[in-house]
């Protein structure tokens, strides 16, 4: 999908398809303008009620002028955000494509609330990310039609601030679907080889970032026994893979934490069979955090960054870990495997008590971590716990943003007893179901020690089993946006 900007007359654009947004209780002068050229059809449709602008709602009508014009709800002016728009745009967008077009325009509304820059930019993420398939397996469209081009139409005095708002969502969005492309391939592709060779691919393609993958050999040197007990069932070579951005060399250093189970069948403690092929994006933490380094360079933030991907596969078989079994991780603590389908806090362990090594100021980890926070909070909340209350604010501020909301978890100190062993420091699933996204986060603040860490449980929202605007079906990619609009402002 290409982007343009027409600064010009609208009478001289030349589109298939041209959307124009309206508010519930506003008309506003972009309306205007379009109506004036449709000889004032719009009006006549909001006084006969034909149309009414609530949020989502969408009216196709056919003119001389234009051969199509998609009237797209915005609901009322004091509901309306940034992912409010996100969202018409997202509903326009899915009924374009319903259409045999290869380009339309947007006619850019304005607010006095949001700059044209970060307008344009919301929609272009939204347009991508809304337009997005995976179709590597796929044969091709029978249909052959595909929307190609899309105009942002603005006016001159707003044309340079809408060009660099769409040139940021061009780059959110392409990398935010590279992400999702990695969840989305099946676990025979997407293996931790493949999560390696990735990682290298990024940094061939861009000479601010450095890779290194540690083997099996590596890990054992770095006593990280959590890492390949888990990679124990499998015949996949578990990996290790080091990103690092510096994007400033004097700043604070910020870790990067992504649980990299290629696939995860539970191991001994197996799953039920029953949605078991959607465990292939169990790595969508690794994913999140390749594609929030890549992004940041790209965006070249002024900060320094270190992802760290513990990659490996959860499968039974006669060399994998048993429950009961007790392994000592890197940290030196041992662990009581009480189920092996608690294997993500096990490499995640490993993985934070080496991030100690950079004395970052921050550790950010995402992982799908536990099916309780997905009970909890269902899949549009973002679970996080954070050893320091002051981080908060900050996360709800990029939350509000990005439209990828989080909701503060406890790390209730009364639970710590739960992850207590008789037989080892630690056991990997609390002695009471309850509360398990609590118990594992307890579990994984014992491996960072004193340095600021925040914890997002992304199990709920990297896979969507239902439609949501400029969310299809699959792998989500939520985590890099929200992530980005926080590192822009982080200071230690």
């Amino acid at each position: 999908m290409q982007f343009t900007i027409h600064n010009r007359p609208i009478e001289e654009l030349q589109t298939q398809a041209l959307v124009v947004f309206a508010f519930e209780d506003r008309t506003t002068a972009e309306e205007k303008r379009a109506d004036a050229l449709l000889g004032g059809q719009i009006k006549k449709l909001r006084s006969s009620k034909d149309f009414l602008p609530r949020f989502g709602r969408t009216r196709l009508i056919f003119h001389s002028v234009f051969p199509r014009v998609l009237l797209t709800g915005l609901g009322k002016q004091k509901d309306f955000s940034l992912e409010v728009f996100r969202g018409a745009v997202g509903r326009a967008i899915n009924e374009i494509g319903n259409l045999p077009v290869k380009n339309c325009a947007f006619l850019m509304p304005k607010t006095a609330r949001i700059p044209m820059d970060e307008m344009s930019q919301a929609l272009t993420e939204a347009a991508l990310l809304t337009d997005y398939k995976f179709s590597y397996y796929k044969d091709a469209d029978p249909d052959g039609i595909r929307l190609e081009q899309v105009t942002l139409v603005a006016e001159k005095q707003d044309a340079k601030k809408v060009a660099a708002g769409c040139l940021t969502g061009e780059i959110v969005g392409s990398n935010v679907n590279a992400v999702r492309d990695l969840g989305n391939h099946p676990a025979n592709v997407a293996t931790p080889s493949h999560l390696a060779e990735h990682a290298l691919a990024i940094a061939k393609a861009d000479r601010n970032i450095k890779v290194k993958v540690l083997h099996r050999t590596d890990i054992k040197k770095e006593k990280m026994e959590a890492l390949l007990a888990v990679s124990q069932g499998s015949d996949e070579e578990p990996k290790f893979i080091i990103l690092e951005y510096r994007g400033r060399k004097t700043g604070p250093m910020v870790a990067l934490v992504g649980k990299g189970i290629t696939f995860d069948s539970g191991g001994i403690s197996i799953k039920p069979s029953e949605k078991m092929e959607e465990m292939k994006y169990d790595m969508a933490g690794a994913a999140t955090v390749m594609g929030i380094i890549k992004l940041a360079s790209q965006m070249k933030l002024p900060i320094d960054l270190v992802g760290l991907i513990p990659a490996t596969e959860n499968l039974p078989s006669g060399k994998a870990i048993k429950p009961g079994d007790i392994v000592r991780s890197r940290s030196g603590k041992t662990i009581e495997i009480v189920n092996t389908d608690a294997e993500g806090r096990l490499v995640l362990a490993d993985a934070l008590d080496y991030a100690k090594k950079y004395k970052p100021a921050l550790i950010m980890d995402f992982a799908t971590l536990t099916g309780a926070i997905v009970v909890a909070l269902g899949d549009d909340l973002i679970g996080a716990f954070a050893n320091r209350e002051n981080l908060f604010p900050k996360l709800e501020q990029a939350a509000k943003i990005t439209g990828e909301k989080i909701w503060p978890m406890p790390l209730e100190q009364d639970y710590e007893q739960f992850i207590k062993s008789d037989f080892a420091d630690l056991r990997n699933i609390g002695t009471t179901r309850y509360g398990d996204s609590i118990n594992a986060a307890n579990f994984l603040k014992e491996f960072v020690g004193d340095t600021p860490w925040v914890h997002f449980d992304i199990a709920g929202v990297a896979w969507a089993t239902r439609e949501k605007p400029y969310r299809p079906k699959g792998a989500t990619g939520t985590g890099v946006r929200l992530a980005i609009e926080f590192l822009k402002k982080f200071r230690k």
